[in-house]
Order: C-alpha cells, then structure tokens, then sequence
C-alpha cells in the first residue's frame, strides 16, 4: 500500500493520543482523497507515520515520508470545456466609459453568455454580445435623438431633425467585445463609433458650434463658449419648395473654390461649408442684401447665403463635424 503526503501544515504530536491514535489513522485512511488507488494521509506527524507505517512498507519508507519527500501527485481530473473556459474569464469585466460615465460588463453576465458548441467546444454567444452592445447604443447614442436648446434669444427650442451625435458602429463593436473577451483579460475601453459629437453631455454639441435662427434670418458663431460672429444670411425660399432644413448637424466638410450646380443655377464660391448633403453655408457676392424677408421671394435652394467677410471668418473658425443648429 502506498501513502501520499500532502504539503500542509503538520498537526502537532500531542493531538494524537494513545487512545485517539487508531481510530484518527481510520478516519484518515477512511475520508483521504483516492488517487488512482492510492490513499492520501494528510498532515500527518513523525509518531503518528511511524505507527500507521508498521508493517507498510518499513523504516526506509517512513524516513521518505518523515523528511516530505515522498510528493507524488496523481493525475488531475481533467475540466470539462465548460469548466475551463469559466476558468480562463474568472473575474474578467470589460468596462466602457461614456465622458465621465461609465458601464461595465460585469463576470457573472460574462460567464452566462457561454455556450457549449455542437462539436463540444465551448463560445462566447454572440448574440448575447451583440444585444449588450445594442444596449449600450440604446442608452449612450445622442444621434437622432431629440434634444432641448438654449437659443441666443433665452428660448428653450426642442431639436427633433439632424443626424448630429454619438452613434456606436454595433457591428465594429460587436467584433471587438468578442476580441476583448477572447483576450480573457478585463479591458477598460471606448466603444467603436461611426460618427462622434463634441463632448458627452446632454448638450454633446459642446461649446463651439454655429446658431443659425430661419425666422429672424441671423445666426451666431460660437467658439469654446464665446459668441464672435454674428451675420444676417438669405436662406432657401419655402415657397419654391427649396426650405432650408432645421435639425443639428455635423459640418460634413469645408473646401474653398467651390462650383456649386444645381437645377437652373451655377455659382462659384470661395467658401463652401456644406452640412446636409448639398445645403451648407457659404459665401454669396452677387447679394448686396441680407436678412428681413428675402427668402420668402428671392431666397437660396437651400443653402445659407452670407456676406463674404462673414463667410470667411466662419470658415477660418469651423472645421469638420463641428455642429450647425437651424431652427
């Protein structure tokens, strides 16, 4: 019979009792842990060894297992691919910051998105993946949304146009949640996005942005907070069918030189600021007027017409994706 000694801490000699010292051997042969056949004897002490040993394999293999040479270890049950990938992300969280917000997936929400495949490997869902990242886009995208803003005038203006904001790219994300978790390693991260807006905040258009009021025919220029611009404009004739669209938007581009076609016209500019599609702001030097009710009969197709000082210091001022709120 072989005895396995397992490291720990040696029970002191005085426990074992002349009285107590058979019926412990018992209970310690009775309850050790099987090996392969073999029974473990667990923190055992010199006297305690020398008697159980009597007769089991003599002198020369007590002084082995006195000194704890004797180590063999058996082989280990093997884990199961469940319990092995559990293993591989224990205590693994992914954390998203959103500014100064933040979301985290959390281990036990992790380990519950695993999934024994049919050739019995073991995957993270990705479906799962893909809804918690919906979540998030859900939560956190400002896109599309609408939004309440304070007009130069003192006026709170509800914003329910434009495709300006925050919006995750799902699919990008989704791929890259499932890297992050294939790394087995917590992560503290931004989500991918397909478009970005100034700051996370409930006014994400932040503090620099171009106010554009349809009704009086004047917009403002602001710029980290700072009002330095202000111009009467033409904008597009509603009555022609060419309104100037309201919603906020991101500055798509700016470029100078710029040959502007459409139906009926053809107009050259220094500079072109287009925000939605091909109505944008810029410069207008064949208009010797600006402001009061122009529009309503000789109005733009859409665009914001300014007076060319007023356009090229706009341009000077704004670059790509910077907000344009019409209303």
């Amino acid at each position: 019979m072989r005895f396995l000694v397992e490291c720990g801490t040696l029970l002191k000699e005085s426990f074992f009792h002349s009285t107590l010292k058979k019926q412990a051997c018992i209970r310690l042969l009775e309850k050790g842990r099987i090996f392969d056949g073999t029974k473990a004897m667990l923190h055992a002490s010199r006297r305690f060894l020398r008697d159980c040993l009597a007769g089991h394999g003599g002198a020369g293999m007590y002084w082995w297992l006195a000194a704890g040479c004797v180590r063999r270890s058996a082989k280990p049950v093997p884990l199961t691919p469940m319990e092995q990938a559990q293993k591989d992300l224990a205590g693994v969280t992914i954390t998203y910051q959103f500014g100064d917000q933040s979301e985290v997936l959390d281990n036990d929400r992790i380990l519950s998105w695993l999934k024994e495949q049919e050739d019995g490997s073991v995957a993270i869902d990705e479906q799962q993946a893909k809804a918690f990242v919906k979540e998030l886009a859900e939560k956190y995208d400002t896109a599309y949304t609408h939004r309440t803003f304070h007009t130069t005038a003192g006026r709170d203006i509800q914003i329910t146009q434009g495709d300006y904001g925050w919006r995750i790219d799902q699919e990008a994300e989704t791929k890259h949640l499932l890297e992050l978790l294939a790394a087995k390693q917590s992560a503290v991260c931004e989500p991918i996005y397909a478009q970005t807006a100034a700051v996370h905040a409930q006014n994400d258009w932040g503090t620099t942005y171009v106010e554009v009021s349809l009704t009086d025919q004047y917009l403002w220029l602001y710029k980290d907070g700072k009002c330095i611009l202000e111009s009467y404009f033409v904008s597009g004739n509603p009555n022609r069918g060419h309104a100037t669209p309201k919603g906020i938007y991101g500055l798509t581009y700016k470029t100078r030189d710029a040959m502007l076609s459409g139906q009926g016209y053809d107009s050259k500019v220094k500079y072109w600021m287009p925000f939605n599609r091909n109505v944008g702001l810029h410069d207008a030097p064949w208009r010797k007027t600006f402001g009061g009710q122009i529009y309503k009969s000789n109005g733009s197709h859409g665009c914001i017409n300014l007076p060319p000082a007023n356009a090229a210091k706009i341009y000077e001022n704004v670059d790509k994706n910077t907000p344009v709120i019409v209303y």
